[in-house]
């Protein structure tokens, strides 16, 4: 009789199982994670316009110091 904690190909079964759970989990919601990314893109781009612009005023003399 084996022991559980000796069986190895249950612990395969069990890895490929979960490998294979996460990996149609990760397809199933790959277009709501890559839609936020994109709009995540979107705002760190209009803040990096709206930074440097305001530095490149600063830096000519018309904003404030």
């Amino acid at each position: 009789m084996k022991h559980l904690n000796n069986d190895t190909s249950a612990a395969i079964a069990t890895a490929i199982s979960g490998s294979s759970a996460l990996i149609t989990f990760t397809q199933a919601w790959q277009p709501v994670i890559t839609f936020c990314v994109g709009i995540l893109g979107i705002i760190s781009g209009i803040l990096a316009v709206v930074y440097w612009s305001k530095k490149i005023n600063r830096l000519n003399g018309k904003g404030k110091n």
